[in-house]
Order: structure tokens, then C-alpha cells, then sequence
């Protein structure tokens, strides 16, 4: 006797149209409740859609017709069998109702719960889809039940957590990713925003808030929008590549500066910190986020550069020298210029050294060179701050004085000592064959110096504009002759410098 198998075949056009008809249908109410699942699809067809899946038992069951459509799946029933044939753009997959099981790519895969059918829809337990179904197409399948989510081949969805802490300096914002995925972090104003290059986020809600530095934070498509409250004035971001942890520090305002100008008349400068005075050294890598600064013809960025150069020397002088060394950038983010000095004075620094790379017109031009702040550029807010002094009466009788000293003039009591420490500088990289421009040592009304209030000199590491100063730059020998005259030059400061130093050439531009 001969059995006949009889077999009919489903289009995977024609599932993709029923099946939008028969999800509502294919789960009774007496089936169990059912929720709704995103599935994130990358190389195959769909991008982004919802499906069905039954929660009221265990365990999750979805129908497949909801993915026939995506994956271009047919059915193909063997009622001899008592089983179906599900046809994919790879491997096929048989299953029986009933059973636990189902043979995909190969190999017989255990399922968490038996395969079902009602009436004419074919249900599976959810694990089907990254157990059988992923092998069969050739693509990783991952299942999230937590957070109802289904992720299709290789696409971006990073699972996010984050806190905020109190901190005894002022909070911090710590965020977990898991896995690790390229992102960035920019301030603007008073919110802060960490945008990851994900397909989709699934992030836990950010818990701890702290009403005077970190209020609220929400989801915004791809980023993280924080809230900052007014306390929160300077910000230092950190990354553990390890543990893929993002620690973003919200430091409070700094202490208000009030310096008296000194008086500016000829002379030589002296560096008279006393001996070992030096503790803390604030390193600033210029440029950053969406500003790279220079780019060489070799497509080198200032903005890397710098960086680069900053955590080399933090790591020496913090081993060598034992000195702390904070870091006004950490990471490749937009911070204002302000906001530099601010984070140095805030935390009392004893040298700011300001990191960049020259570029020129002029491609012959080449060479490191050491800036410091003009002082005549300040005469002129030196003689409005002493305009604008006034008298005012003291409760109980009797007056005082009011010197209303502009942030900009911060760095006029320092201008002599940060000649001297240019000038050491200078020496010693010429001591160590550092190719130095031929104005080394020169003055400048740089912006970034006026508000330090300590000594503070900007240090062009050479020209990128320059092919070979370029090449140079990013080679581990230049870089080491670099960091080890700066190790020296803080050597000879920790000592005492005598009074003698050369004062170096005023540039304008």
C-alpha cells in the first residue's frame, strides 16, 4: 500500500499579508495574556517592527506567521508526518506539535516548551528564534525577554544603566554599557548629552538624582539627555574600557578669584614657588569633541594629538614625580576655554600647561614652541579694573575698598613666573633635541592663559602643517623626548629656579 503525503505551500508574499490578519487571532483570550516585543532587524529585511508574543504561560509562545514576512519563511505541512516544513533563506526547520524539540541546521535543538498549532497558525516557544531559527539563516539572534526586545543580525542595541552619586568633591554620573559602543559627550548650557552610535538603546531607567547637580535625565532616541542643575559648572569625563563604565564627574563652581594686579616694570622673572611646592599640575589637551583644531596632510587631528600627548605625561609625572595631574579632558568632548582655568584654579594648581599643534601657510615652517601670556596686551584692563575701584561703607560705620578684578586679569600676578617656566622649558628641550621653531620662547595674548591663576604657558608640540613635524608627533621616540623635558623642567621648579631667565620674544596675532 502506498501513503500519499499531501503538502501545502504558503508564499512567503502571501504570509507576509495573512499574517498581519492573523496576529490579532492567534491568540485566543483563553490562551493567556500576550504583549508586544520590538525586533530590531539589520541585514534583513524589516528594520524595526513589533511582534506578538504570548506571556501568560510558560513559556512565551510567538507565531510564526508574524515572521514570514522577515525572514521569508513558507510552511509546508507534511500531514503524514504530522509536522511542518518551515522554509527560510538558509537551512529548513521540522517541527511537530507537541514535541520539545525541532531539527534546524542540522542538529536536533531542545526548545523550552513543545511546538503548538491552532488552527491554521503554528506557535513557538520564543527561544526558538535565536535557538533554530538564527542558525538556519545564517544570522545571531538574541532575545532580551526583560526588556521585549529581539535584535537580528549585527545591529547596535547597547544595554545602558546609570546612577548618579554624591561625590565629596560634588556627583557623578555613572553609566554602564554593555557591550561596549562608540559614543561621545557633549555639554550644552545646562544639559548634557551622551549620543551612542546604536541602532536603539535599552536603558534602564537613571536612578540617585541629585537636585543641585543632576536633577533629571531621559531617552532621547539614541542619547542620554541629563539634566544639570546649577551647581553643576565643570564636568570631567572618564572611561573604564575594561568595564565599559562612563563616569562623567559634575564639579561646582570654583572659588571666587580676586587678585590684585602686580606691579609690571622691567626686570628679570623668577619662578619663586618655594621648594617643593609643586603638588598639582593641571595638563589641558586642547581642542576637542567637535572642534579637532589643526589636521595634518596625513590626516593626523590636533584634537588626538593632544590627547594623546596629555595622558603620556600624566602617567610620567604621576609615577616619576609623584605629583597629582588632573586632566581638563579625559576624552574626546567640547570644553570651553573658561572652563579649563576654571577646573585648575578650582583645585589650587601649582603649573597649567596648555597642549597644541601649530599650524602654518607656511609649510616649511616647523618646530615646538613655548607661549606665554603679552603683558601689555593687559595694560589697558589692568588701568579700566582701577577705574572702576570704588568706596563703599561698612555696617557700623567706616569704609573699605572694592577691587572689582575681571576674570582675564587672573594670570597678570604669574606673568613673569610663567616666562621663567617657558624659558626652562625651552632649555630643556633644546638640552634633549627637541627641533625647536626659531622663536621658541615668545608672548602672546592667548585666551586660554588670562584665566589661570597660577603659572601657565601653551606649548605648540610642533606644526602639523608640517609633513615631516607631522610624522614626527606621532612617533613614540619624539614623544618621549617631549614628556621627559617637561619631567625635568618640573624637577628643576620643584628645586627653585633663580632669578636671570631670558624674557622671551611678544608676538601678536
Amino acid at each position: 500500500m502506498t501513503k500519499t503525503r499531501a503538502r501545502t505551500t504558503l508564499s512567503a508574499s502571501a504570509a507576509a499579508l495573512v499574517g498581519l490578519l492573523l496576529v490579532a487571532q492567534a491568540f485566543p483570550a483563553s490562551q493567556g495574556q500576550t504583549t508586544t516585543f520590538t525586533m530590531y532587524s539589520g541585514s534583513a529585511a524589516g528594520g524595526r517592527r513589533s511582534i506578538v508574543v504570548r506571556t501568560g504561560s510558560t513559556p512565551s509562545m510567538v507565531a510564526l506567521d508574524q515572521l514570514a514576512g522577515t525572514f521569508g519563511l513558507t510552511f509546508t505541512e507534511d500531514r503524514a508526518a504530522n509536522g511542518v516544513v518551515i522554509g527560510t533563506r538558509g537551512e529548513r526547520i521540522f517541527a511537530s506539535p507537541g514535541q520539545a524539540f525541532v531539527r534546524a541546521a542540522g542538529r536536533v535543538v531542545a526548545l523550552d516548551g513543545p511546538v503548538q498549532r491552532d488552527r491554521n497558525t503554528w506557535l513557538v516557544p520564543i527561544d526558538f528564534l535565536s535557538k533554530a531559527l538564527g542558525p538556519a539563516i545564517g544570522e545571531p539572534i538574541v532575545v532580551r525577554r526583560a526588556s521585549r526586545l529581539v535584535l537580528v543580525g549585527n545591529v547596535r542595541v547597547p544595554e545602558i544603566t546609570g546612577k548618579v552619586e554624591r561625590t565629596s568633591a560634588g556627583a557623578r554620573v555613572v553609566i554602564g554599557v554593555q557591550p561596549a559602543t562608540p559614543h561621545s559627550v557633549v555639554r550644552d548650557g545646562n544639559r548634557m548629552t551622551v549620543r551612542f552610535d546604536a541602532t536603539a538603546l535599552d536603558a534602564a531607567p537613571i536612578t540617585g538624582f541629585i537636585a543641585e547637580f543632576a536633577p533629571a535625565a531621559r531617552i532621547d532616541g539614541t542619547s542620554i539627555v541629563i539634566d544639570l542643575g546649577p551647581s553643576a559648572v565643570a564636568h570631567r569625563v572618564e572611561e573604564d574600557r575594561v568595564s565599559n563604565i562612563v563616569t562623567i564627574e559634575l564639579l561646582p563652581a570654583p572659588p571666587v578669584v580676586t587678585p590684585k594686579p602686580a606691579p609690571i616694570g622691567p626686570g628679570q622673572a623668577s619662578f619663586d614657588q618655594p621648594t617643593g611646592s609643586l603638588r598639582t599640575i593641571v595638563i589641558d589637551a586642547g581642542h576637542g569633541g567637535s572642534d579637532p583644531g589643526a589636521i595634518g596632510p596625513g590626516g593626523t587631528q590636533e584634537k588626538d594629538l593632544t590627547l594623546l600627548i596629555a595622558r603620556r605625561l600624566k602617567t610620567a609625572i604621576e609615577g616619576r614625580l609623584g605629583l597629582r595631574v588632573l586632566l581638563t579632558r579625559d576624552g574626546d568632548e567640547n570644553v570651553p576655554v573658561d572652563r579649563r582655568t576654571e577646573l585648575a584654579n578650582n583645585n589650587k594648581a601649582d603649573v597649567f600647561l596648555s597642549l597644541h599643534a601649530n599650524w602654518s601657510a607656511r609649510a616649511a615652517s616647523r618646530g615646538t614652541q613655548i607661549y606665554t601670556l603679552a603683558l601689555d596686551a593687559s595694560r589697558d584692563l589692568v588701568a579700566q579694573a582701577d577705574a572702576r575701584r570704588r568706596t563703599v561703607p561698612i555696617v557700623g560705620g567706616g569704609s573699605r575698598v572694592i577691587d572689582p578684578v575681571p576674570w582675564d586679569l587672573a594670570q597678570i600676578p604669574f606673568a613673569d613666573r610663567s616666562a621663567t617656566l617657558g624659558a626652562v622649558l625651552t632649555r630643556q628641550f633644546a638640552e634633549k633635541s627637541v627641533p625647536l621653531h626659531v622663536r621658541p620662547a615668545t608672548q602672546a595674548p592667548m585666551r586660554i592663559l588670562m584665566g589661570a591663576y597660577m603659572p601657565a604657558v601653551l606649548l605648540e608640540l610642533g606644526f602639523l602643517s608640517n609633513p615631516e613635524d607631522e610624522k614626527a608627533l606621532a612617533s613614540v621616540e619624539w614623544q618621549t623626548l617631549m614628556i621627559e623635558s617637561v619631567l625635568a623642567t618640573l624637577t628643576e621648579l620643584r628645586r627653585g629656579i633663580p632669578a636671570g631667565s631670558p624674557a622671551p620674544e611678544t608676538e601678536w596675532r
